[in-house]
């Protein structure tokens, strides 16, 4: 029983990812889109460990410029450990899954060489799990989101094709950033609002995700998730079975005035007819800093507060600068 390498993603393997719900202790969700989803994972190096042909635990990776994205780490539910529930050190599934682990890094040629990952930090089982193969919490990301009953339509909102102007811009902004790089949006289309002489304000990439929502974060978590779908108004800021929701990315204040982000952010979701957005950023990050300050976050936020992500890193690597975030890698 030995993991096998390749360079894509095989269909029982989606089939996996389709089954596997996300959390434990606090939010629990699936995504609804993993085929589309997976057909954009960028560079793939895919290990799979089969039993009897039967498909039981992967890893795969993100090939990156400056090294490896832990894209995937599942398991068949009979193999997942229960809880706070430790996988036997002696386990051949355990001794296997290391193997992987210290052959990519020896072997992966990135100029830097390191392994990076993104865990819940409410999942104790996902970060025993991350200790337990040498990574290490090196920075926190805040999962905040943003909300609006009835987002404010603003009439100078405009889809643009990556130009070099807005390249420019965001390599400014975000290319000192740790892990940065441009796979995601360098040929992808923006929204940017304008003021009145046509000089443009703020500006972002989005991405429309579906999930199912199980279990909100917090105590009375599983209990909210049945209750809201009937609370009037609240039922349009979250719909379990099927919550639709915008992912922002190289999010740019050329104004500086960081109200014309919120602005931005009520006017996508105005034109896209959504009503939720959900933002991962560094929390030493320049700008969400500044939003924190100012934003009006709205009702969502207010019942699920933010939520914390912790960075872990395999590999001799201290992140000095914010780690760059792509939403692909979020969702």
């Amino acid at each position: 029983m030995k993991f096998e390498q390749t360079d894509h993603i095989s269909p029982d393997l989606i089939r996996l990812f389709e089954n596997t719900v996300l959390g434990t202790n606090g939010a629990k969700y699936k995504h609804l889109d993993v085929t589309q989803s997976v057909a954009h994972t960028d560079h793939p190096l895919s290990f799979s460990l089969r039993r009897r042909e039967q498909l039981i635990a992967n890893i795969t990776f993100c090939k990156r410029p400056f090294g490896l994205y832990l894209r995937y780490f599942a398991f068949d539910k009979r193999f997942q450990s229960k809880g706070k529930a430790r996988m036997n050190p002696k386990s051949q599934i355990k001794q296997e899954i290391e193997s992987v682990f210290n052959d990519i890094t020896t072997r992966y040629p990135g100029s830097q060489g390191y392994c990076y990952a993104y865990i819940d930090a409410k999942n104790i089982r996902s970060k025993w799990m991350s200790e337990t193969f040498g990574f290490q919490t090196k920075a926190y990301l805040a999962t905040q989101s943003f909300s609006r009953i009835w987002p404010k339509a603003n009439s100078t909102l405009k889809q643009e094709r990556m130009s070099p102007e807005l390249f420019e811009t965001i390599e400014k902004n975000y290319s000192h950033y740790t892990a940065y790089f441009t796979h995601f949006f360098e040929k992808g289309t923006v929204y940017s609002i304008f003021d009145p002489n046509g000089r443009r304000l703020a500006f972002a990439q989005f991405h429309k995700v579906r999930w199912e929502i199980q279990r909100l974060p917090g105590k009375l978590g599983g209990l909210q998730v049945k209750l809201l779908p009937y609370i009037p108004f609240i039922n349009k800021l979250i719909q379990p079975k099927e919550h639709t929701f915008l992912v922002p990315e190289v999010v740019c204040n050329p104004s500086g005035n960081i109200a014309d982000v919120q602005r931005l952010f009520e006017a996508v979701l105005a034109k896209e007819q959504l009503h939720s957005l959900l933002w991962w950023n560094d929390t030493r990050d320049g700008l969400y800093q500044k939003a924190q300050q100012t934003f009006s976050w709205g009702l969502l936020h207010k019942i699920i507060g933010v939520a914390k992500v912790d960075v872990v890193v395999r590999g001799n690597f201290e992140p000095k600068e914010p780690i760059f975030i792509a939403a692909f890698d979020m969702v």
